[in-house]
């Protein structure tokens, strides 16, 4: 009698579609494991490096922002505000008592400062506000002064501007000008920096002109 093939052995020896190589000698099994993994992996990769990314932009990468924000709030900070002199280096009081600046309806806001001056000197003495610069690098004129006062007066001035909507004042134009016991001269002469002269010897008229940071103004309704 003929013995029949063993059905066993042959199932062991016939390897499965898992265990059968691909051309590169990698099995199916193993590929399909790969095509897995790299499928699950890719998108987590992706969302690892793009949750970095705004790590970096909150934490780390906001210094040229955070330099030139810290620059404007400095300057703002160091700015004259209310209760400030305005002209320190005059041995005259320039007080800012006031600054408002109101949100109404329209493309122009008004703006209003307002200075007490009084003649500590022993001199005439005169105040001025001219232009005022804006944030956006725009300027709007204007001119308000005490006119001439004499030693141990004072007078409070007001001066007032219509500005864009919108815009921050930065800045004011202040002029002081120390009349001389007598006037010999009205021809100016220069004496350095912002201070001008006129007039010959104890005759002459000192201008100091100066633009006056200012400290943040809050907007009022109305």
């Amino acid at each position: 009698m003929t013995d029949s093939p063993d059905d066993s052995s042959d199932a062991t020896e016939t390897p499965s579609d898992g265990d059968i190589d691909t051309p590169g000698g990698i099995s199916k099994r193993t590929l399909i494991r790969l095509l897995v993994g790299f499928g699950i992996g890719i998108p987590l990769l992706v969302e690892g490096l793009t949750f970095l990314g705004l790590l970096e932009e909150q934490f780390g990468g906001g210094d040229e922002d955070s330099e030139r924000t810290a620059t404007a709030t400095d300057v703002a900070e160091s700015g004259v505000a209310v209760g400030d002199d305005l002209l320190p280096e005059t041995d005259r009081s320039e007080t800012l008592v006031s600054a408002v600046l109101r949100e109404v309806d329209g493309d122009r806001w008004p703006l209003s400062l307002t200075v007490e001056v009084e003649n500590t000197g022993d001199t005439d003495y005169e105040f001025q506000l001219l232009a005022v610069h804006l944030d956006d690098g725009r300027s709007v004129s204007g001119r308000t002064t005490t006119d001439r006062l004499a030693p141990g007066e004072r007078r409070v001035i007001s001066a007032e501007w219509s500005i864009p909507a919108g815009s921050t004042p930065r800045a004011v134009d202040a002029v002081a000008l120390v009349y001389p016991d007598s006037e010999a001269s009205e021809t100016p002469r220069e004496t350095g920096g912002n201070r001008t002269q006129s007039g010959d010897g104890d005759g002459s008229v000192e201008t100091i002109e100066r633009r006056v940071d200012l400290a943040k103004i809050p907007v009022r309704g109305g």
